[in-house]
């Protein structure tokens, strides 16, 4: 089969799946319909086994069994990971530990008198917040409640305020879905991943977005002013939850022990155990403070239910996604693609951009990071083993990529709730935080060659 062609038809796919997306069909459907029907034109026109050595007695069953297989392991292993995660984090929410974090975390910004500079310390106190309360929009909706009643207070207009809140995106940390995913991908333990991979690149990007950051909203604010369009408001301060300052350290509890195991080579504890115990400790703590110990069984229901909603929101794109992957790796078009490129110079850092690019904006178009981080991602081993290079070097730009593409999609659920507590419009947001977020796509890419070759 002449390589051109393969190459071709794996961009042709790809813009028709953008297209789709771009008009609103559903994702799930979306990536499952053409993951099929890729897969079904790739062995047809290469003869490559759909599910390996092993078949059903036909590409068309072997169809449905590489979609029962992606369902069973999916499900068994980062899907339960990730709804585990979520399922804790709704629970902190719930009894207002991580609300109780937030405050404490920002109470001493009011304190900064420069008010560009309580920008930065707003955005260091939530990077390192993300670490703990890994969902975006999650972050957003607590900071939304604690930290901009504070910028509001300074004056600092709403426009800013809400754009360096939608800044705080990057996933990283070992209790984040992504970097799991990301882990499963590399066969890499995942604080392994963190301390030697992903934290050098993540803090690089931190370190400039946060010296930056005054600067750049100084001169947007003085170009509003400038042009008339300036605005501030007042927003009503809520006040310190009514829980006892302890209750903040329970977030925390999970984080803690997955890095205790990873120092105490006699235990082995995993992701879903570190917060299964968390939210064990959690309850005992509940039952022994709480008067009304009727009402905390009943938590068991707020966790189940956040733990279904991610199902759907999240589990189900990464099991519809591993389809369309799976297509697109057995057409081969992207592989032919790196090893024609594999002898030009600068090839690696040439691929890894174009990757970590088609990750950003299918991330802009979808709103969605998780989306095409597992579409994609899981093609990078065997094209970082064309190019000779560790697949981390490919996929961690990827990743960070996905956080920041969804950041600045106008279609992104924690870019539509900032801005409508902010009371602006979603592309206006998106407009005033694209120049820093691409920046920080250039700083990901240049940090992640440097550190990952």
């Amino acid at each position: 089969m002449n390589s051109l062609l393969l190459i071709g038809l794996t961009v042709i796919f790809s813009l028709i799946v953008a297209r789709l997306i771009l008009k609103k069909y559903n994702a799930i459907f979306v990536f499952f319909a053409s993951g099929i029907v890729i897969m079904l034109a790739a062995n047809a026109l290469t003869g490559t086994p759909i599910l390996g050595k092993t078949t059903m007695g036909s590409p068309l069953l072997d169809v449905f069994g590489f979609l029962s297989q992606s369902f069973k392991t999916n499900i068994a292993n980062i899907g339960m990971i990730i709804m585990m995660v979520t399922g804790y984090a709704a629970y902190m929410k719930h009894i207002q530990a991580s609300t109780k974090l937030a405050y404490l975390a920002s109470n001493p910004l009011s304190k900064i008198r420069n008010k560009y500079l309580v920008l930065s310390g707003m955005y260091l106190v939530g990077m390192a917040l993300k670490l703990v309360i890994t969902s975006q929009a999650g972050l957003s909706v607590l900071l939304l409640a604690t930290v901009f009643p504070v910028l509001m207070a300074i004056g600092i207009s709403p426009i800013t305020s809400a754009s360096v809140l939608s800044l705080i995106c990057i996933d990283y940390g070992p209790n984040d879905g992504s970097t799991i995913f990301m882990s499963g991908v590399l066969q890499m333990n995942v604080v392994d991943l963190f301390l030697k991979h992903q934290l050098a690149v993540a803090g690089s990007i931190i370190a400039v977005m946060a010296v930056l950051i005054p600067f750049y909203y100084k001169y947007m604010d003085n170009r509003d002013k400038s042009r008339g369009t300036y605005q501030a408001q007042e927003i009503t301060k809520l006040d310190n939850p009514d829980v006892p300052t302890y209750y903040a350290l329970l977030p925390v509890i999970p984080l803690a022990i997955v890095f205790a195991d990873y120092f105490i080579p006699s235990t082995k504890i995993d992701v879903i155990t570190a917060n299964i115990m968390g939210m064990f400790i959690t309850f005992v703590i509940e039952f022994c403070r709480r008067s009304d110990r009727s009402e905390i069984p009943k938590d068991v229901v707020v966790i189940l239910r956040a733990m279904a909603d991610i199902f759907v929101s999240v589990v189900a794109i990464i099991i519809s996604a591993s389809c369309f992957a799976q297509g697109i790796k057995m057409l081969g078009g992207i592989s032919i693609f790196a090893h024609y490129a594999a002898g030009m110079e600068g090839a690696v850092f040439i691929i890894m951009l174009v990757l970590a690019l088609i990750t950003f904006l299918f991330a802009v178009i979808m709103g969605s990071g998780a989306a095409p981080l597992f579409a994609f991602g899981s093609l990078t081993p065997e094209i970082a083993s064309k190019l000779g290079v560790p697949a981390v070097t490919l996929i961690l730009p990827m990743e960070i990529a996905s956080a920041l593409g969804r950041a600045t999609s106008p279609v992104c659920g924690a870019v539509i709730a900032v801005a409508g507590v902010a009371g602006i419009e979603p592309i206006q947001l998106v407009k005033r935080s694209a120049p820093m977020l691409v920046l920080a796509f250039i700083v990901n890419c240049v940090a992640s060659y440097i550190f990952n070759i």
